[in-house]
């Protein structure tokens, strides 16, 4: 279709934009300056909105000329595709055969690259009117549309009636626009700019899914794959388990002590592991931020590894019946002191370390993160067993507290 369009490029066009890449990355080479071209060449457009309850069109409604209640949407979305030069447009109600199985599950695993790739990503948040009630828009609890947020360098919203919420060509260059989505999804202005996909601060990103709601229960782990950068089956009618795959596959790469600020239901395959992101709580930034730490100090397991025998983790064992430290549990906004937990053992996962000698440090009255812990009545060889808890749960002691490290195994 495009053949006499990439048949025109030349040699020189090759080795002038290649000579542009090099000014950022020193290492593009000859194929990354092809693919350069041919995306400028030949451009497209995806369409970021809510689904209708019914009436989308779907592949098969295409292939037989059929319109349905939502065919004006995407007429209306291949005009504004066309207003940016993009001579393709991709919509997932119809440009994906879901009867396949394996054209699905490609779909699903590129689709945050697919997003990242297109010229423009041309969203349309039919509940708004301005930037004023923005905020109010159904786009923003879907679970799909994080990542339809954070993918595209290049986005433009219309509001109802296909009216532009600014003039203009990129709303992510917007300052009051990007603002506006900063306070609707309490994403920061850089992530929602330049976000990098990948399993740093896996904890923030799963706040940012936790308020949002998929169809399908699989969709709350499918629609995070290219958020984290992992790869991983598809397979519709596994439920919850998929939920539990994809922390699996993030432990596999993740170092962080956060991942574990999490309560509520515990997934059914793993207790170290929430059902779904709606589990994961907020933590206080001055004690989460580790970014600062020089390279000699970490906190927590640096380590952590999925077993046979469950996930594998180094902890700081406190005695809670020993009156060593204050627990706090994490309601809403406020911290609340409880003896209810006064029979369990603490596992404390944001320790510090400030050598390798195997122990770690409680700083005095300092929130630390910890897992409740009791011996397990049914396998006095399994060792610890993780207590599910409603709520965040921290400890605090009056003096430094330093301590030999305990692998556990939840």
């Amino acid at each position: 279709m495009f053949r006499k369009d990439v048949a025109l490029i030349t040699e020189e066009d090759i080795h002038s934009r290649l000579v542009v890449l090099r000014e950022s990355c020193h290492t593009a080479e000859r194929q990354d300056a092809i693919r350069d071209i041919v995306k400028d060449t030949v451009k497209f457009a995806v369409l970021s909105h809510r689904w209708l309850d019914s009436g989308e069109p779907t592949f098969y409604d295409i292939l037989k000329s059929f319109k349905p209640y939502g065919y004006e949407k995407l007429v209306k979305f291949c005009e504004k595709a066309s207003e940016f030069g993009c001579r393709l447009a991709w919509s997932d109600t119809c440009c994906i055969n879901k009867d396949s199985s394996t054209e699905l599950e490609e779909a699903i695993r590129s689709m945050f690259k697919w997003y990242r790739d297109a010229h423009v990503c041309i969203a349309y948040l039919s509940d708004t009117t301005s930037i004023d009630d923005l905020h109010e828009d159904v786009w923003f609890t879907r679970g799909w549309t994080l990542q339809e947020l954070l993918a595209p360098w290049r986005m433009k919203f219309y509001v109802g009636n296909w009216q532009p919420l600014t003039s203009d060509l990129n709303d992510k260059e917007n300052f009051e626009v990007i603002a506006a989505l900063s306070r609707a999804t309490r994403i920061p202005l850089d992530d929602l700019r330049h976000f990098r996909p990948g399993v740093r601060n896996v904890h923030e990103k799963m706040m940012w899914a936790s308020t949002r709601t998929t169809t399908r229960i699989e969709d709350e782990a499918y629609s995070l794959i290219g958020i984290f950068d992992v790869s991983m089956m598809v397979a519709y009618g596994e439920g919850k388990r998929a939920f539990y795959r994809l922390m699996e596959a993030i432990i596999r790469k993740c170092e962080e002590w956060q991942i574990f600020a999490w309560a509520g239901t515990s997934s059914s395959d793993s207790a170290a592991f929430p059902d779904s992101p709606r589990g994961y709580c907020p933590l206080n930034s001055v004690d989460s931020n580790d970014a600062l730490l020089p390279s000699t100090v970490w906190r927590g397991d640096q380590n952590i590894a999925m077993t046979k025998r469950g996930l594998e983790i180094k902890v700081l064992l406190v005695d809670l019946s020993e009156q060593e430290a204050t627990v706090h549990e994490k309601i809403g906004t406020k911290d609340v002191q409880t003896d209810a937990y006064s029979s369990y053992t603490a596992g404390v996962v944001d320790y510090w370390c400030y050598d390798t000698s195997g122990d770690g440090i409680l700083q005095p009255e300092q929130e630390h993160l910890c897992v409740l812990l009791r011996p397990d009545p049914h396998n006095p060889y399994a060792g610890w067993r993780k207590i599910t808890t409603p709520n965040l749960v921290t400890i605090r002691t009056e003096s430094k507290l330093r301590r030999t490290l305990t692998p556990v195994w939840l």
